[in-house]
Formats: C-alpha cells, sequence, structure tokens
C-alpha cells in the first residue's frame, strides 16, 4: 500500500463511514524544556485545534510527542483527540503524522518534517526559532506554514 492509499482512507473512507479531517500535532518538549528553557503553552496548542474546528467539519487530532504523559494530562481527555501509543517510536509516530491532513507544530525538524509530509495547513508557534539560535524566521518558516493567531509559548523559570 502507498502513502497516497492509506491517506486517502483516513480522509474519506468507504461507505457508511462518515469522512475525516486528520490533524497531526507533534508536541516537542524533552531537551526543549531542559536547553531552550521554552515550552509551548497550552493556550497555543487549544486555540490552534480550534482554528481547525471552525475550519473543517468531523476533525479529529493525532498527537506525537516526545512527553506522551503531558500530552494525555493536557489533552488526552477531550473525544476528538487520539495520541500516539506508548509503544510507538519516532519512526512510527513520524509515518502516523504524515497520514494526516494538516499539521500543528511546536518546534524543532521533527515537527517540521511531519508537517511537510502531512502537506495542507500548517500552524507553528512563532515564538521559535528562539533568539540565540540566530536563525532568520524567514529561513525557518517556509511561505506554506499558516498563523491564524498569535504564539503563546511560555519561558520556563
Amino acid at each position: 500500500m502507498t502513502h497516497r492509499y492509506l491517506k486517502s482512507l483516513l480522509t474519506d473512507p468507504p461507505s457508511p463511514l462518515i469522512p475525516v479531517t486528520w490533524i497531526a500535532i507533534h508536541i516537542r518538549r524533552g531537551d526543549f524544556l531542559t536547553f531552550f528553557k521554552i515550552d509551548t503553552s497550552l493556550e497555543y496548542l487549544t486555540s490552534s485545534m480550534n482554528h481547525y474546528r471552525r475550519k473543517y467539519i468531523n476533525v479529529r487530532f493525532l498527537i506525537a510527542s516526545d512527553d506522551k504523559p503531558y500530552a494525555k494530562k493536557t489533552l488526552g481527555d477531550q473525544t476528538d483527540v487520539f495520541i500516539t501509543p506508548d509503544g510507538f517510536f519516532s519512526g512510527d509516530d513520524l509515518a502516523a503524522v504524515a497520514l494526516c491532513d494538516h499539521t500543528v507544530v511546536t518546534a524543532g525538524s521533527y515537527g517540521w518534517w511531519a508537517a511537510w509530509l502531512a502537506g495542507g495547513d500548517v500552524i507553528h508557534d512563532l515564538n521559535y526559532p528562539v533568539g540565540f539560535q540566530n536563525c532568520l524566521h524567514e529561513h525557518y518558516f517556509p511561505p506554506w506554514f499558516v498563523f491564524p493567531q498569535n504564539s503563546s509559548s511560555q519561558t520556563n523559570p
């Protein structure tokens, strides 16, 4: 089976199933909490999710993260949210989110590539890259990223 075929089964399933718009969410925390001292806020994630809920019908979110306990604790109780299994490794997570239609990303190259592979609209936290990375925003953000609202990352104390 090809990537395109699997993606078509998720987004336009055979009758009597209802078509679904799958939104990937990649939440990177790990070394970003300790090295960059930055954590993407729940408000950013929630507002991004609400943007897609308003824009599309029958939306489902698939979350991949290096901190699945955090994802489960903060977003796992929502009925339209699915979190990749604990047994998934980073490659499994990447394959799963690449099947989605659109993406919400926090930071890092993994989320960027997940968004590129999935295609569609990409919402990215504008607080990345951080200042000391010496990376220009126009080099970091491709023109196919969308920014429906300001980001709201928080700097850790």
